[in-house]
């Protein structure tokens, strides 16, 4: 990627979240947001509640916390370990920082569990984004990886990621538009970690250079 594509890339991500708050302030999304979810409650059931619970846990607090502490325990090299730690803290603090700016409630329907805080954007969807995308980053960029397994790991992250963000509203704790502004968040966030690490210290993250080596 470019220096100029990167910004390109940025600015394009800033401007849909922008829109995405408008819309969200302007209650415009609530039609396609009803139906979305009307669509998915004809599915709830004991045993879709109990494997949409499974994919929930996987962005919930607990998580993260026991995420950051193996990545700091198993992680052989400790600065890759603690930029990805850098990273997830950075997406929390955005997403709680959001939330409280934009003030959403959440969704005013029979919750299948509890939450309290508020909706936009969805903290679930923005962890699992920030993990997966960061994750894919560095499978593309190993140039032992065959193009085959590229493909296919970064498949599965990405269909682990959406049963993530498809629980929250399964769940009925978020919007449809929640799991979009979310997506769009943490996008927008790696982009711009991404420029910061490539171009001013021309050094792309967690990846190490023969520069940076020795």
């Amino acid at each position: 990627m470019t220096k100029k594509i990167n910004i390109i890339i940025i600015v394009v991500l800033a401007i849909l979240l922008v829109m995405e708050v408008i819309l969200v302030k302007n209650n415009s999304f609530i039609p396609i947001d009803n139906y979305i979810y009307n669509n998915i409650s004809k599915f709830i059931n004991p045993f879709n509640t109990a494997i949409f619970k499974f994919f929930s846990f996987f962005g919930s607090e607990i998580f993260i916390i026991g995420l950051c502490i193996s990545i700091l325990i198993l992680v052989k090299e400790k600065s890759r370990g603690i930029g990805f730690i850098f990273i997830l803290s950075m997406s929390l603090l955005l997403n709680q920082g959001l939330k409280l700016v934009i003030g959403r409630d959440r969704p005013n329907i029979n919750q299948i569990v509890n939450e309290t805080s508020y909706s936009f954007p969805s903290g679930h969807t923005m962890i699992a984004t920030t993990i997966v995308g960061v994750l894919i980053y560095n499978i593309w960029h190993n140039s032992k990886n065959k193009l085959s397994k590229k493909v296919f790991l970064s498949t599965i992250l990405i269909v682990f990621a959406l049963m993530i963000m498809l629980s929250r509203i399964y769940l009925g704790v978020h919007y449809f538009s929640d799991i979009l502004g979310g997506i769009t968040t943490a996008l927008l966030l790696l982009a711009i970690v991404h420029y910061y690490y490539a171009f001013k210290y021309k050094v792309p993250y967690f990846i190490k250079t023969k520069e940076n080596r020795g």
